[in-house]
């Protein structure tokens, strides 16, 4: 018989009883038989880390007592911790007992090789945090992937804010005849233009891709941008996608 990896044993908590009939279970490590239900894995709401991790990753972190700040490198850690886990769990019968204590879907239906974090982060750097653009740009029918876009571009509007292009260091103003070149926009940019193209757009010297802020504000409303900063030095397009990530 095989081991039930989604109860644990109610006398020692061994993780990998042994299924007997019905609800029946019986503990290779103590001998004990018991009646058991499966696991339903508690609530999260409430708990700081909801809003930027999948349920079953908050609980995963909370059994380990871990309670690191969300900054870049914790964040880069859990997921890659964590989808570690589900990787083992195909073969691995502890892991798939741990996995199955904490995770609302099973773990065959979870991805064996998900996007991963520095992936999902490039996707929304690149559309200006667009939710939509960046699942279009990353996977446009993985709803795995869909779940991550949603859960770190909350956390850019948060606690990752500071990691966001926007919240770089402001570069120097462009030379406004580099910026009248950029009128009309050009159909392919070269490095030095592609500097004063951000410069001048999101006072950064590293923004976007220039696809992406196409794709996110269309052609139109990226020439006017740029001639509002030759008029006053503003930059309406950075406004918006600040006013986006405050909004959340």
């Amino acid at each position: 018989m095989k081991a039930d990896l989604a109860v644990r044993c109610v006398q020692c908590g061994d993780p990998h009883p042994v299924r007997l009939r019905g609800l029946r279970r019986s503990c290779r490590s103590c001998g004990a038989v018991f009646m058991a239900a499966p696991v339903v894995p508690r609530s999260v709401a409430g708990d700081p880390l909801e809003p930027y991790l999948p349920a079953r990753m908050v609980r995963w972190i909370r059994d380990n007592d871990d309670d690191a700040a969300p900054d870049r490198a914790a964040m880069t850690r859990w997921y890659r911790e964590f989808d570690a886990l589900v990787a083992r769990a195909r073969t691995d019968e502890s892991a798939a007992g741990l996995l199955a204590e904490v995770s609302e879907v099973p773990a065959g239906e979870l991805p064996a090789k998900p996007v991963a974090f520095p992936q999902v982060c490039a996707a929304l750097h690149a559309t200006c945090y667009d939710l939509r653009l960046a699942r279009e740009r990353l996977a446009p029918d993985d709803p795995w992937a869909a779940e991550r876009l949603g859960h770190v571009r909350a956390w850019f509007a948060g606690p990752g804010r500071a990691d966001t292009w926007a919240a770089g260091p402001p570069v120097a103003a462009p030379d406004p005849e580099a910026v009248r070149k950029l009128l009309p926009l050009p159909e392919r940019f070269e490095s030095g233009p592609l500097r004063t193209f951000f410069a001048a757009l999101f006072q950064v010297e590293r923004g976007p891709s220039p696809t992406g802020v196409l794709e996110r504000f269309g052609a139109e409303a990226v020439e006017d941008a740029l001639r509002a900063w030759l008029r006053d030095g503003s930059y309406p397009l950075r406004e918006r996608v600040i006013a986006d990530l405050d909004a959340g």
